[in-house]
């Protein structure tokens, strides 16, 4: 299947077609990738190839907007190279911008509460969507996944994530303190995780 292709299960074809268009232009390459735990997307740049990777997403509203966000990261560096903060105001700014460029309110506006949250978002965007927790609940509506979130679960109260036992030990502002009861160690996990309890 070609990137226009997959694509076009997520946008109509001109908008997928102006996407494309895009990334030729400024000649970069996008790859869609499987699933991966620690990232849902980047934006590469290697000597003078330019790429962007986005996971495998059936959830067209998370695939959608971090396509943007990582295009977001090639035109900031076209403008400024690599002399900006990756997640700083100029990419802020070509963040929101290319939102509306390639008319994405009209995507995410096909449902009022999610298009209320991502318009709130585009405001001060973060690093990457699973960090705010009021984007990823609205995202996650749209998944086929079970469980609560990690911010739901009571304190000292054990879970599973990742097929690991976990027991929840203290919030802080995006992550969770959790001790992994297997081996007693301690990690923090985004509060946006969906786990299930034990």
């Amino acid at each position: 299947m070609s990137i226009h292709e997959y694509l076009e299960k997520h946008l109509p074809a001109s908008k997928a077609r102006a996407i494309v268009d895009y990334l030729q232009e400024h000649k970069c390459l996008l790859k869609i990738t499987k699933p991966r735990k620690t990232k849902r997307g980047d934006f590469r740049q290697n000597g003078r190839e330019l790429s962007i990777s986005v996971n495998h997403d059936d959830n067209s509203y998370r695939f959608l907007f971090t396509l943007v966000h990582e295009i977001a990261h090639l035109k900031t560096f076209h403008l400024h190279r690599n002399k900006v903060k990756p997640h700083g105001e100029e990419w802020k700014s070509n963040f929101k911008n290319l939102f509306y460029h390639f008319q994405m309110e009209e995507e995410f506006g096909k449902d009022e509460a999610v298009f209320k949250v991502v318009a709130y978002e585009l405001e001060n965007p973060k690093a990457c969507s699973g960090v705010n927790v009021t984007l990823e609940k609205a995202f996650s509506l749209y998944d086929e996944m079970e469980g609560l979130y990690l911010e739901e679960v009571q304190e000292g109260q054990l879970f599973n994530f990742r097929e690991q036992v976990y027991q929840k030990l203290e919030t802080r502002r995006s992550r969770v303190l959790c001790l992994n009861v297997a081996n007693n160690r301690k990690y923090t996990i985004n509060k946006a995780a969906l786990v299930r309890l034990s």
